[in-house]
């Protein structure tokens, strides 16, 4: 089965993520208002990002929006 996009957005933010030794509340936490289990939930491409919180992800990873989403 062929992947849809929220989850390829997904699995690039946790292989990102993982690669600077954060944890899902770490992630949460640097982004603000937002859980753990808000961070678990777009890794597995259960939730759509909006275009705030894709910045907020980006800056907190040290990464462009484009990175995260060049798949």
């Amino acid at each position: 089965m062929e992947m849809t996009q929220r989850q390829m957005l997904g699995s690039r933010i946790r292989t990102l993520r993982e690669g600077q030794g954060l944890t899902q509340g770490q992630l949460a936490a640097m982004i603000g208002n937002n859980t753990k289990q808000y961070i678990s939930a777009l890794e597995k491409g259960d939730k759509n990002a909006t275009i705030d919180v894709l910045c907020r992800i980006a800056k907190a990873l040290d990464v462009s929006v484009r990175d995260l989403i060049d798949f």
